[in-house]
């Protein structure tokens, strides 16, 4: 990762992590970490983690947690979250959701057309139906 993918992920963790990561433990109810692979990231997709990734992610969480069922579905089954970033190439057929051994993998191309990462209701759906 060159210095400036190194800024601009700096600057996303410092400007909206945590507010997102905030956000996503209330909904949960309990502390459940992001980690974001930034070294998946190209420069120009890493400007959109936080309107493409982070607010999916937070608008699919708020549907499965909106009864306590849901919340605690999440809470017993996810214990991390893992964002990772591919190339818009082929991104369509090889994006993943992915729910193993309490970590949720989420990977798309998060800067390419929208057929190469996740809408919400599409995270939503994936989870309902594991957990």
């Amino acid at each position: 990762m060159g210095l400036q993918e190194q800024r601009a992920a700096k600057a996303i963790e410092d400007q909206y992590l945590s507010a997102y990561q905030n956000d996503i433990n209330t909904l949960i109810g309990q502390d459940t970490p992001i980690t974001i692979h930034w070294d998946t990231f190209e420069l120009d997709y890493i400007k959109f983690v936080p309107s493409v990734c982070l607010q999916r992610l937070t608008d699919a969480l708020k549907g499965v947690c909106q009864d306590h069922l849901g919340k605690t579905a999440v809470q017993n089954q996810i214990k991390n979250i893992h964002v990772f970033c591919i190339a818009n190439e082929g991104a369509e057929a090889k994006k993943e959701l992915k729910l193993d051994a309490g970590v949720l993998s989420l990977t798309a191309c998060w800067g390419g057309h929208h057929s190469v990462f996740f809408p919400d209701i599409t995270i939503q759906n994936y989870l309902e139906n594991k957990l």
